[in-house]
């Protein structure tokens, strides 16, 4: 996936212009996951949105597996901070959504129904929630949900999977557990992931590139590889790498706040 001299912008109710995104330029390799942080206004979620076909470019282009994006993509998985569960619906019947969008749309990677039934509940299993295919969403715990709205986004099998602020409204603890989940998951499925998120050690956890974002207009100030060995672990995270890395962008990022205040 690639984005070449990435711009965006909108007029605002009294008709000003506002540049939300200006000049991004970056290469992102298959099987890889990126993340983009920075101060809030910087263009992280209008990032995303473009690259799924939300949005169109003012200028510049967004191209996909070689295909320019010019509407929104079918075949990518999505995972909010809000897991959105229909709450009418079982946690089986919530992952088999994306796959009866598919196939009322004539898709014809669509399984059939129980092929489908079978890869939901492999899924369920992989994340620990077997046995809770029948539960409501009312019936779960916030990181339980996270875990399912997860498995909602990877159920097509979608080789891009785009993450906007996932894990921010879980407790820490938790939020430690999806992002080991999230990372066996990638091992195991190879998908490309672009993660948007305001908390450094996710970044730093899951990503292989980091884009640290700065404002007005949203542009791409700093590039930080992530050389640490894939798996990580927490203790990689909290060490001295790690915390140095972390602490790089957080000075990176906090002399535009203050300016901004």
């Amino acid at each position: 996936m690639s984005l070449r001299d990435v711009g965006f912008e909108y007029v605002t109710s009294d008709r000003r212009v506002i540049r939300a995104l200006e000049g991004v330029s970056i290469d992102i390799p298959r099987g890889t996951t990126v993340a983009f942080v920075g101060p809030s206004g910087c263009g992280k979620s209008t990032l995303l949105k473009l690259i799924a076909g939300l949005l169109t470019t003012t200028r510049g282009s967004v191209v996909v597996d070689g295909r320019a994006v010019v509407g929104p993509l079918k075949h990518v998985g999505m995972a909010f901070q809000n897991p959105v569960l229909l709450p009418w619906r079982t946690v089986l019947d919530n992952l088999l959504l994306p796959l009866e969008i598919m196939r009322e749309n004539g898709d014809p990677r669509t399984p059939n129904r129980v092929a489908g039934r079978d890869r939901a509940l492999a899924l369920l299993r992989t994340v620990g929630l077997d046995g809770a295919e029948h539960r409501q969403p009312r019936e779960l715990s916030g990181g339980m949900r996270q875990r399912v709205s997860l498995c909602r986004a990877l159920i097509h099998e979608p080789a891009l999977l785009l993450l906007d602020e996932p894990f921010a409204a879980l407790d820490a603890f938790t939020r430690e557990e999806m992002w080991e989940l999230h990372q066996a998951l990638g091992l195991d499925r190879a998908f490309t992931g672009v993660l948007v998120t305001h908390d450094l050690r996710e970044a730093v956890f899951l990503a292989e590139t980091i884009y640290v974002m700065a404002t007005d207009p949203g542009r791409i100030a700093h590039v930080h590889p992530v050389t640490f060995p894939v798996p990580r672990t927490l203790g990689e995270l909290y060490g001295p790498a790690g915390t140095e890395l972390i602490r790089q962008m957080r000075d990176e990022i906090r002399p535009r706040r203050e300016a901004s205040a």
